[in-house]
């Protein structure tokens, strides 16, 4: 019976012309080339098939690029070639060895395969809430598809490998065929989503609003582990009133931490893949469609760094945010509302009394409504590094010098409340207040390590002791800014102190490259909690309030106002901080949407 062809190169059977004295026979130099085409050919194979794998995974986790043959084409070329350089590269001892293609190649493209597979599905696993779940479930089914079929490839030279059998004409076929159909699924897959329409939200009619003051600060990366303990001994005088009086609760966070999408989260009460905030930059992508940006990159591979042009990431635009926040809701109902240091950029809306986005504070002087506010605000700017304005008493408080990070942290903080103060001033009427103070996020990344190790775990040693002493001077030095602005307020107000997340202790693997000291740093992050503070009238005193979400902000400052809730938002009023008696008088009440709101 007839040995089946094989990718192995034949060897001659009888000597031929040119053979050598040892009897070797000396490979024609064209016959040599060409062998050596095949095998390089060979090692580029896997990382082009990669390459096209990671080009289809941008459109998926980019709903809005335009999906085509031209773009993806461009798309797979451009990576194709990356990968496929980077293959040739591992490939080099294979090549160097001259070892048939038959050894490697089966190998290769079932590793590619499967990679494929897995990232695809880490990252539908990653952007849960970021991505839609129509595109979501695509994106699971394509790399469940491309793992299996990765198996197979696996499979199939495990089978070889082990028996020792050359590769036949269907074991050929079969390897091909499986790389071919994996590109058909990815294809077939993202070609199948198509945005659901969104129905015309409702026009809701809303009345009833209690008048009162609504002041909302955020604050990033406060927890629970440090406020509770100093609260509890007399370390934070304003918080430890604030839940005595009112009501506290941690927050389940958001993964993966971004700020943009968590703070929108936290201002509209929708998740990321409904309001549109989805990133904190917009990355550019030339290679892709002309125009074309990217807001979610492929996770855990550090694709920012290799897979994308140096320097063309931009700020989000103001118009990113396809929902409304809390305090334009509120300025369509007839409360003046105003905002300042939030993420995503300002616009103008129907009752908002000033609008100061965060790029203001970084530089944007286009980042602030009505424009005419900018140079008054830019007048109480923090001066050049080393020329602090800040209370000589205040900086002394965190070292002799205070490190230059912190010094920034302060100033941010600072400036904002000025800013606040000043804003008030001249729009006085304004009933609903939203401030953003990011400094906590840079003094926890520098110190929350050494509490951790100190307060919790119960370390000994100056390090440590010193980094927890310094972190809770920064939760003091909030809790006198906090009292501040309560005190510049009367009437009936309702005061919510919030963070979308928290922060965590270094891992196992920081604390190891730490050769046995602790870590003093610390990582700001969703997978810890969030803080939830409310007092005002109304709020049940000393009350924790189990099982609160991120999503539920929104639907209890509305039912803490005395307005429904939006049944379009993802979460639901937190209705036990509140008294019996405020809960028999309000009853809890719903509306479609607030996207189309009649007063």
């Amino acid at each position: 019976m007839a040995e089946a062809p094989t990718l192995e190169d034949p060897a001659p059977e009888s000597p031929a012309r040119g053979e050598s004295p040892t009897g070797e026979v000396a490979p024609a130099p064209r016959a040599e080339a060409a062998g050596r085409g095949r095998v390089a050919a060979a090692a580029l194979l896997p990382g082009v098939l990669a390459g096209a794998h990671l080009a289809g995974l941008l459109f998926f986790l980019n709903p809005e690029l335009p999906f085509g043959l031209a773009p993806l084409l461009r798309a797979t070329l451009a990576y194709g070639a990356l990968l496929g350089a980077a293959s040739l590269a591992l490939h080099l001892p294979v090549l160097l060895r001259r070892r048939p293609t038959a050894r490697f190649l089966p190998w290769s493209l079932a590793v590619a395969l499967v990679a494929a597979g897995l990232l695809d599905g880490a990252q539908a696993s990653h952007y849960a809430f970021y991505l839609p779940s129509g595109i979501n479930t695509r994106l699971l089914k394509a790399g469940t598809w491309l793992a299996l079929l990765g198996v197979i490839v696996l499979y199939t030279a495990l089978a070889h490998g082990v028996t020792g059998r050359r590769y036949g004409r269907r074991s050929r076929w079969g390897i091909a065929a499986a790389a071919l159909a994996s590109l058909v699924v990815m294809v077939e897959r993202r070609e199948a989503y198509q945005p659901r329409p969104e129905p015309t939200p409702l026009g809701s009619l809303v009345e009833g609003q209690r008048q009162v003051r609504l002041f909302v600060v955020g604050i990033d990366a406060a927890t629970l582990d440090v406020v509770l303990p100093l609260a509890e001994q007399g370390g934070l005088p304003f918080l430890g009133e604030v839940m005595t009086r009112g009501a506290y609760a941690r927050l389940r966070s958001l993964t993966p931490t971004r700020a943009a999408p968590l703070w929108t989260t936290l201002g509209t009460g929708k998740q990321p893949f409904r309001h549109g905030v989805r990133s904190d930059r917009l990355h550019a992508a030339p290679l892709l469609a002309a125009g074309a940006e990217l807001r979610l990159l492929p996770a855990g591979i550090g694709f920012s760094r290799w897979g994308l042009p140096a320097g063309r990431a931009r700020p989000l635009p103001a118009d990113e945010r396809q929902a409304l926040a809390l305090w334009e809701v509120l300025g369509r109902l007839g409360s003046p509302s105003g905002v300042v240091g939030w993420p995503g950029g300002v616009r103008p809306a129907p009752g908002v009394s000033f609008a100061v986005g965060d790029g203001f504070f970084a530089g944007r002087a286009e980042d602030c409504w009505p424009p005419a506010f900018a140079p008054a605000l830019l007048g109480s700017a923090p001066g050049a590094p080393g020329d602090s304005t800040l209370d000589p008493a205040l900086l002394g408080a965190f070292g002799d010098p205070p490190a230059a990070a912190v010094v920034r942290a302060l100033e941010q903080d600072l400036w904002r409340e000025a800013s606040l103060q000043h804003l008030l001033g001249e729009r006085p009427g304004t009933r609903a207040l939203f401030l953003r103070l990011p400094g906590l996020a840079q003094a926890s990344r520098r110190w929350f390590g050494g509490y951790a190790a100190a307060r919790l775990e119960g370390v000994q040693g100056g390090r440590a002791e010193a980094a927890a002493a310094q972190l809770e001077r920064y939760y003091r030095h909030l809790d006198d800014l906090l009292a501040r602005l309560w005190r510049s307020t009367s009437g009936p107000r309702l005061l919510a102190v919030v963070s979308p997340h928290g922060v965590a202790a270094p891992g196992p693997w920081r604390r190891a490259r730490s050769l046995g000291r602790h870590p003093l740093g610390g990582v700001p992050t969703g997978a810890a909690d969030g803080v939830l503070l409310l007092q005002g009238d109304g709020v049940r005193p000393g009350t924790f309030v189990p099982d609160a979400a991120v999503e539920d902000v929104v639907p209890t400052l509305l039912y803490a106002l005395g307005l429904p809730v939006g049944r379009d938002m993802a979460g639901t009023a937190l209705t036990g901080a509140f008294e019996p008696a405020f809960l028999a008088t309000h009853p809890l009440g719903f509306v479609p949407s607030y996207e189309r709101l009649t007063r």
